[in-house]
């Protein structure tokens, strides 16, 4: 048999895959997952991994040959079919460090309100580095160091997420505070002592950097300047 020749792009090839997918679903005697027909690894089942599939067709690579049967027919193409247009989704790093506050250690998971209101879970930001500012704005160390922050903020907003914490505040105290001095990271508000039990925090401004995996690379204390925390940055981005 030969292979199916669509034209009018895309979304022709994307209708009639779901088509014969409906259709014919007595042909599917596998049940892999969308990433085997990701073949060249973009992170979405699109139109280059179906002329991929098609330069396959009636081969016998195992790359292609979805349902295990040794060779790459119609069977598989039906297969391919319904992961077509899919997203793959990359699950987050994991690590077997136990939890707790110490360098090294899985940093605690929390969840947190936003000043606008959004749920922040902690774990939620696994496959990014996290910098973690427990602070208030009663506190003068802390205010004083936040200027560095907003500078890391400017420079590496892409690489590193930075989360102010802020503790013994009001929302809208916090919200009056940010909004006069232009700071755009993101804060959360610690209003029950969640995290800053949870981290044993008795001291501020407390710093800590999370590495991809969650895991802590560097611990501050004290008001800090750029160059401390752009060092710091950069431990957790490349361990």
């Amino acid at each position: 048999m030969n292979m199916p020749v669509f034209s009018g792009g895309m979304l022709m090839v994307k209708y009639v895959m779901t088509l014969l997918f409906l259709l014919l679903p007595a042909y599917v005697h596998a049940a892999p997952i969308a990433s085997d027909c990701d073949f060249n690894n973009s992170g979405k089942v699109d139109f280059a991994d179906f002329i991929a599939f098609s330069q396959g067709y009636g081969t016998t690579q195992t790359q292609f040959d979805l349902n295990g049967d040794g060779a790459v027919n119609f069977r598989d193409f039906v297969i391919f079919a319904q992961f077509y247009g899919q997203t793959i989704t990359t699950p987050p790093p994991t690590t077997d460090a136990p939890i707790g506050i110490q360098v090294g250690m899985q940093a605690p998971d929390f969840t947190l309100r936003t000043l606008t209101g959004e749920s922040f879970n902690l774990y939620e930001q696994r496959g990014k580095p996290v910098f973690l500012n427990f602070w208030g704005t009663w506190c003068p160390p802390c205010v004083a160091e936040m200027p560095a922050i907003q500078k890391l903020q400017d420079t590496m907003a892409d690489s590193i997420q930075i989360v102010g914490i802020g503790v013994r505040d009001t929302r809208i105290q916090e919200l009056r505070f940010i909004t006069r001095y232009g700071y755009t990271w993101t804060f959360v508000l610690d209003s029950t002592g969640e995290a800053r039990n949870a981290y044993e925090v008795t001291s501020y401004p407390t710093s800590l950097f999370l590495d991809a995996k969650g895991v802590i690379v560097r611990v501050l204390r004290s008001g800090r300047n750029y160059e401390t925390f752009l060092e710091a940055a950069r431990q957790a981005i490349n361990n």
